[in-house]
């Protein structure tokens, strides 16, 4: 551990070496802004398509059509049946009127065909709304088999196929945006140590006096850690501030474009403060074999 006065050196440094490389820490500031503003859109972009596909699950529903000799008395029974399952948030009735009317609404400029029928041939429904652990394909067939054995149901139906698509875009959207992600990430990080790179070596000199008076490697390293820290959340908060102003201008034109809460732009700043330290690390070890 380090003492007081070795702290207060060790910041003083890190403070100094800014000051002594500030044209050359702010190029490496706004080249290491550059890639984590990447980093920030891919991972904004990865947020919104989530949200969207989100948005597309909570429109799946179920719908169990009734038997035409259906009593009063099992449809309610069927009702508070259908209420107590778990993972169905809600219940909604149509009536075979109802639906008709529906019917005659979808037709459009086409309704007055309807006008020929004798009867009404559209039973009676439920709408059951789910919640998001029933959305998948797999169990949105099986609670519809089972619904299909209740007393007074004709036939539970829903769109299973179009469902299995939807797990299928998001599966692999889960692994696309894992390999995105890693190469964005790793890509951030040979960016930022090589930028690192270029204002450790104009302090090579001072390094090897430093160590020749015996100063340990953690000690010669500590203020170059600090300082990449330091570019790395300024270069984190000017990747921010840029998408920031970018969304502002892009939710004019589109909207419920989502940005981040703000818990996630400190962390994406914390991330960035780590790998300006990952990247002075990496720049120390491999340049200066310290």
């Amino acid at each position: 551990m380090y003492n007081a006065t070795q702290v207060r050196f060790l910041l003083g440094e890190s403070a100094a070496g800014l000051l002594r490389r500030r044209i050359s820490g702010t190029v490496a500031i706004l080249i290491m802004g550059s890639s984590l503003l990447m980093l920030a859109i891919f991972s904004l972009f990865t947020i919104n398509l989530d949200r969207l596909l989100q948005s597309v699950r909570s429109g799946i529903d179920i719908t169990v059509y009734l038997s035409d000799d259906v009593t009063e008395e099992q449809r309610q029974s069927l009702h508070d049946d259908l209420l107590h399952i778990d993972g169905v948030l809600g219940v909604s009735y149509a009536s075979r009127e109802q639906a008709l009317e529906g019917f005659r609404q979808d037709l459009g400029d086409d309704a007055d065909l309807l006008d020929a029928l004798a009867v009404n041939p559209l039973p009676a429904s439920f709408r059951l709304r789910l919640a998001p652990r029933l959305q998948s394909s797999g169990k949105v067939a099986d609670l519809c088999h089972t619904l299909g054995q209740y007393p007074g149901v004709e036939e539970a139906a829903a769109q299973v196929e179009w469902i299995r698509r939807l797990d299928r875009l998001a599966a692999a959207f889960a692994v696309v945006t894992v390999i995105i992600g890693v190469l964005v990430l790793l890509s951030a990080l040979f960016v930022v140590s090589n930028t690192v790179k270029l204002t450790i070596e104009e302090g090579a000199r001072r390094m090897e006096i430093m160590k020749l008076v015996g100063a340990t490697n953690w000690f010669i390293r500590t203020p170059y850690l600090l300082s990449g820290a330091l570019q790395g959340a300024a270069a984190g908060v000017l990747a921010m501030g840029i998408l920031l102003l970018a969304h502002r201008v892009l939710a004019r034109q589109v909207q419920g474009v989502f940005f981040f809460a703000l818990g996630q732009i400190l962390g994406f700043v914390a991330l960035s403060t780590l790998l300006g330290m990952a990247g002075s690390y990496t720049a120390l070890r491999r340049h200066l074999r310290l």
